[in-house]
């Protein structure tokens, strides 16, 4: 392959014996150890299959990003990745990296010999998918890919009939079934484990969901950039004054302020939309610090010394004032989003999947 990043050059079994949760495997009836893998490789991509009594494994590496998709028959109970992130920043690319990360004012790493990864987890458990996922017009369809309703084809009738269905069903923004229990959370907090003892400084992620940024503060992860910082809190002040909704409930709210401006019902405006990145390639980062990063030699001189020791205070941020505007200059395309700023159809590949076997007999998610 033409790359060979620290994390896609580990043991593939060990990557998924490490990351997945036992229960996944145990659902496909997968035996451990691992069975020896279908292998097919080519210059870009190495592809391998590990095949259980009930379902399979397909786990794709290009040397950059390593992508891991199980299946239970042929319906898919897990998609998580891990991206290496020396190429952001630049033109270059690899086959398994579906988005655009270019742009340096958004994606520049740290410093020279950063060493910082991306993940992306989802999981749906196969009996409780929604019906419709692909019929437009569907609660199924719009709970799948909202962006088609909020950004791509917004029309306020319809919007506000699926948006009050969505509402009381119980599933936030793309949770087309409901999460395996603790596979998420297990995916997330073995990742940061196996990255840090690969001598990885920092693991990413992309949530952008306001119900994502939740789950991932909640395992110890913080925002990269200030700005998304003062509107999560903005907007997790302003959700308290609603006190009779749940979680998912409170996730559709949010997600409500992205229409155009003229159609949010006055009373449930919030003071910050939060900026569902489908539109741009400006990221809500979120991070987890792994191992320390010897920061390059200052290069700066005696001016930037002066004006920092001017400083008199810090204004705390609880203090600040955050305005927010529901038309986005950023907004005048409409791009791919960053794969775990994205829902899981952006990257299904589901045409690339080997046919599963055949089952003797007769999977949550999270990100």
């Amino acid at each position: 392959m033409r790359y060979a990043s620290k994390l896609c050059q580990a043991d593939p079994a060990q990557i998924l014996t490490q990351l997945i949760h036992p229960s996944v495997f145990t659902l496909l009836e997968l035996t451990s150890p691992l069975p020896t893998p279908e292998r097919t490789e080519t210059e870009d991509l190495l592809t391998l299959v590990y095949r259980g009594n009930k379902g399979h494994i397909l786990l794709r590496n290009d040397g950059i990003r390593v992508l891991i998709e199980a299946f239970y028959g042929d319906r898919f109970v897990l998609r998580g990745a891990l991206r290496d992130r020396q190429l952001d920043a630049t033109d270059a690319g690899s086959p398994l990296t579906f988005f655009p990360n270019t742009d340096p004012a958004c994606n520049r790493l740290p410093g020279p010999g950063f060493l910082a990864a991306e993940l992306s987890i989802y999981s749906w458990d196969p009996n409780t998918y929604l019906a419709g996922l692909d019929v437009h017009g569907t609660i199924g369809h719009f709970v799948a890919d909202p962006d088609h309703y909020v950004w791509k084809n917004f029309d306020a009738d319809t919007f506000f009939k699926l948006w009050e269905q969505a509402f009381f069903i119980g599933r936030a923004p793309w949770q087309t079934a409901k999460p395996m229990s603790g596979v998420a959370t297990f995916f997330v907090k073995q990742s940061a484990a196996f990255l840090k003892a690969l001598g990885y400084h920092r693991l990413d992620a992309v949530p952008s969901w306001f119900n994502v940024a939740r789950f991932m503060k909640k395992l110890g992860y913080s925002f990269t950039y200030g700005e998304h910082e003062l509107a999560f809190n903005a907007i997790e002040g302003a959700l308290k004054s609603f006190k009779t909704l749940d979680a998912s409930q409170q996730s559709w709210l949010v997600a409500l302020q992205n229409l155009p401006e003229a159609y949010i019902p006055a009373a449930l405006k919030l003071p910050a939309r939060w900026p569902v990145t489908h539109t741009n390639m400006y990221w809500v980062r979120m991070h987890l610090d792994l191992n320390p990063y010897a920061a390059p030699a200052k290069a700066y001189g005696e001016l930037t010394e002066r004006v920092g020791n001017s400083r008199s205070c810090t204004p705390p941020a609880e203090d600040a004032v955050l305005h927010s505007a529901h038309n986005c200059p950023c907004m005048e395309s409409l791009a791919a989003s960053s794969p775990a700023a994205s829902g899981p159809a952006a990257t299904d590949h589901t045409k690339d999947v080997p046919a599963p076997a055949p089952a003797d007999a007769d999977q949550t998610a999270a990100k």
